[in-house]
């Protein structure tokens, strides 16, 4: 899908304002893309290249090419993609389990990054590979993905999302044990266990980490839970639930080895977030995965649960 350029006609306000300004104020662009976009000679008034200190008259069209040429170091890899949702900004993909999302070495392969890369090579794309958000390796679900640096820069920068929780991500998890309270929030800082270890630990001098929790269901001895984020720290929920005394099934690292399934039983299933070009909602659901639906029926489960409801 090609990228949409940024369209804007003067008004009579805007009346002897620099170009630089319509660009700064009116497209919230950062000083970083503004420069590429220059370079490039994307920045057009009435169809003309423009420089920055042109003074705008009123009934002028700004038109902001967002197809940048850019340096790809990622290794393109056929791979097949569950993608959830696609326009012109973004990408949503729904990540197997066993999936990274980048590659740990620079000509590192089998990553969602070397899938992205190549589904967008075949559509005649040049673009960055650049997520919004992360999961780890063996956490299944959604992944918001911008196709351009102005997609990108529109979730972080013009509405600072994730500060203003205008983006939301709901989990489903598995959990060892059962839950006393229909539901909680916990509110502990995270930290590295130690300075080379990938492990992290509630810790007082760590980092301010927060999770809310619903149950949805309890089984014999498991709990399905649906968890939601104010703070997006390296391993939150599995490091908040461990701590718990309740840490997620199959989790070899937080807990232990599960005979229900083969990682941790832990699923991106849901993202609501305010569309930055559009202003409008979207939630995406990706339904549970194959493993985490047998698992839920060897425990008694039926899998009849609408998580939308809960959401």
């Amino acid at each position: 899908m090609s990228i949409i350029p940024l369209t804007y006609s003067a008004e009579l306000t805007d009346q002897n304002t620099f170009l630089r300004d319509i660009l700064s104020v009116k497209f919230q662009l950062s000083h970083s893309l503004i420069i590429r976009l220059k370079q490039q000679q994307k920045i057009k008034v009435n169809g003309n290249i423009c420089r920055t200190n042109y003074q705008i008259k009123a009934g002028d069209l700004v038109t902001i090419d967002l197809d940048l040429m850019e340096e790809n170091e990622i290794i393109p890899e056929a791979y097949p993609l569950d993608i959830i949702y696609e326009d012109a900004d973004f990408l949503v993909i729904n990540k197997p389990a066993g999936m990274s999302v980048h590659p740990s070495t620079r000509n590192g392969g089998g990553t969602l990054a070397n899938a992205v890369t190549y589904y967008w090579q075949q559509s005649g794309q040049n673009t960055r590979f650049r997520p919004i958000n992360r999961l780890d390796k063996d956490t299944s679900g959604l992944i918001l993905i911008g196709n351009s640096q102005f997609a990108h820069q529109g979730m972080f920068q013009k509405f600072q999302q994730f500060n203003q929780r205008r983006i939301e991500r709901y989990y489903l998890a598995l959990a060892e044990g059962l839950f006393e309270q229909d539901c909680g929030r916990i509110n502990q800082p995270i930290a590295r266990q130690s300075e080379n270890s990938r492990k992290r630990i509630v810790n007082p001098d760590g980092q301010k980490a927060i999770t809310h929790y619903q149950v949805l269901e309890r089984y014999q001895d498991c709990t399905l839970l649906l968890l939601s984020l104010e703070t997006g720290r390296t391993h939150q929920i599995r490091v908040h639930l461990s701590d718990l005394g309740h840490p997620i099934c199959g989790d070899e690292l937080y807990g232990s080895m599960s005979c229900l399934l083969k990682r941790q039983a832990l699923h991106a299933g849901v993202l609501r977030f305010i569309h930055p070009r559009t202003e409008q909602e979207l939630t995406l659901i990706a339904p549970l995965p194959r493993d985490m639906q047998t698992a839920i029926i060897r425990l008694g489960g039926t899998l009849k649960l609408n998580v939308a409801e809960y959401i």
